[in-house]
């Protein structure tokens, strides 16, 4: 498996190709659309690898940053492509949060993972103590953040709470073989980005519209 995530602002490869595990995270100062491809052919040859010894994928799907989302699904659409007979794990970014989450801290109690949507607004989702979503991922205002009880868990970086988790590859790759071996997998022609909200672009140009009408 080729596992992959480009949702953050960070970047995240691992594989388990052959009896071979390995793992590469980049930091929040590479480019992602110029780097990601070149860390997959960068860890694939240190393993004496090719592209076409691995079988399946699984790529973080959102809900995070717009183009990374965009450059993560459309690269993993183009290496299946060509690889017959493989599946392909589509994994949510609070998912793989809660994960995290429940294996560095082992939580007694419910909780809310969140991720910093920008201009007031945040992606959310409830959990179980063993990392099982609780109701649907949804964007929410500040004020309805405000009166969350639950324990809120945030991702390393952001200063939005208190606790926080540092999503790893390895645990990328963790979640993704789990999510394998129960085959929760996506059709590739239907695989898409979770983008919960409008792009930036979209809501300028819907206030514009608001303002003329």
């Amino acid at each position: 498996m080729i596992a992959i995530s480009t949702a953050f602002n960070f970047s995240l490869v691992a594989i388990d190709i052959n009896g071979k595990q390995d793992f590469i995270e980049l930091d929040s100062s590479c480019k992602q659309s110029e780097k990601i491809l070149q860390t997959i052919d960068e860890i694939l040859q240190r393993n004496d690898l090719s592209i076409r010894d691995n079988k399946d994928f699984c790529v973080v799907i959102g809900p995070g940053s717009f183009t990374g989302l965009r450059i993560g699904v459309a690269l993993i659409k183009g290496l299946s492509a060509g690889i017959k007979d493989n599946q392909v794990v589509g994994l949510s970014s609070l998912d793989f949060m809660a994960y995290e989450h429940v294996k560095q801290n082992k939580p007694k109690d419910n909780f809310i993972c969140v991720l910093n949507a920008l201009s007031g607004l945040y992606f959310v989702c409830e959990y179980d103590k063993n990392a099982t979503r609780i109701g649907e991922q949804r964007l929410i205002n500040n004020e309805e953040f405000a009166t969350i009880s639950l324990q809120k868990i945030g991702l390393h970086g952001e200063d939005i709470v208190t606790n926080k988790v540092k999503l790893t590859a390895k645990s990328l790759l963790e979640l993704a073989e789990i999510k394998l071996e129960k085959q929760e997998i996506c059709d590739i022609k239907a695989l898409s980005p979770v983008y919960l909200r409008k792009s930036q672009a979209e809501d300028s140009l819907e206030q514009k519209n608001i303002k003329k009408s």
